[in-house]
């Protein structure tokens, strides 16, 4: 814009001069001209550039690792004169892995609006972030600006391949019945009950109507399940590149299979530095998305704090857990607990 207003500055000048050593009409039109222009560029760019909303996506928010990704950076206005210049910086913050890039764009078009695509490097996993920094919207002789509000900053989780697991020790069925039978929470029908005296507050669908006839006093049929160990996966929050890529493919991997067999269970990792424990509960595709988010926002050095330092604590399940410990080259059975 410095540019600009020197062009002008220097335009004005010699029309100036020109008025002054020339007498005709032509030089005063031409003075009068150019004082003028600024207020008619503005007049004709104020309408669009109020207009102007701009927004800023990642398109699509997940991709999986070496899939296609980009920032789409939109400028729309709903007015009928041109879109005026507009300029802005893009921020992108590597969450996972560390550095930041920062972007000159400049946009320019007729119209509805324009849109500014960026190609978002998918090599390896990580979670990225975009804000947009100074957005500015100039008139058509680029002597005035108008600062934009701002996008909200938005963010692209770059997700492990699908790796398929290979040989997996037993984590379900089998030994989850070994540790007994509890009474269900909240009952239900089941072909496993145990029976009891009523107590105050059970549910009347509950009593063994048959039994209590002949007892001569209620009984209900309390439903039991199995007791189950909760399924523990843990794996550490530092490596190179590669191992942490090897790392995150096979606990994604593992995590869908054990949601594939409806088992149910818990992500845990330490921070590098810290050593502070994130657990997640990994129930359904959902969350296991929003576990993957969690890891890929935390930065991962070369070197840090193993998450089998400490005691591993699990929030859930009966008994003993069942863990498994990931690791780059395949995983390792219990280790710690």
């Amino acid at each position: 814009m410095l540019r600009r207003r020197l062009l002008y500055a220097a335009a004005l000048l010699a029309a100036w001069l020109f008025f002054l050593f020339f007498e005709g009409w032509f030089a005063l039109f031409l003075l009068v001209t150019l004082l003028l222009l600024p207020l008619l560029s503005l007049a004709l760019s104020l309408p669009a550039a109020l207009g102007c909303t701009l927004s800023l996506s990642a398109v699509p928010g997940r991709v999986l690792r070496d899939g296609d990704a980009r920032w789409e950076l939109s400028l729309r206005t709903a007015s009928p004169f041109p879109l005026p210049r507009f300029t802005a910086r893009l921020r992108t913050e590597d969450l996972f892995a560390g550095g930041e890039q920062t972007r000159r764009v400049v946009l320019a078009g007729r119209g509805e609006g324009c849109v500014h695509t960026q190609t978002i490097p998918t090599l390896r996993c990580t979670r990225l972030s975009c804000a947009v920094e100074k957005p500015r919207v100039y008139d058509l002789l680029g002597l005035f600006s108008l600062r934009l509000p701002a996008p909200e900053t938005v963010f692209l989780s770059v997700l492990p391949r699908p790796f398929p697991p290979g040989s997996v020790p037993q984590l379900t069925g089998g030994r989850g019945h070994d540790l007994g039978w509890k009474p269900r929470p909240g009952g239900g029908p089941g072909e496993d009950y145990d029976l009891r005296e009523y107590r105050p507050g059970d549910p009347m669908r509950s009593v063994h109507w048959k039994l209590s006839s002949k007892l001569d006093e209620l009984v209900v049929r309390e439903t039991l399940e199995p007791r189950r160990s909760a399924i523990l996966i843990t794996f550490d929050h530092f490596g190179t590149p590669d191992e942490l890529d090897a790392v995150l493919d096979r606990l994604s991997a593992l995590s869908r299979l054990l949601l594939k067999r409806e088992a149910p269970h818990y992500i845990q990792w330490a921070h590098p530095l810290t050593g502070q424990v994130n657990t997640c509960a990994v129930t359904d595709e959902v969350s296991l998305l929003s576990c993957l988010d969690q890891i890929l926002s935390q930065p991962a050095p070369a070197e840090g704090r193993s998450i089998l330092d400490g005691g591993l604590q699990v929030p859930g399940g009966d008994g003993r857990p069942r863990h498994l410990h990931v690791t780059p080259a395949l995983w390792q059975e219990g280790g710690g607990l």
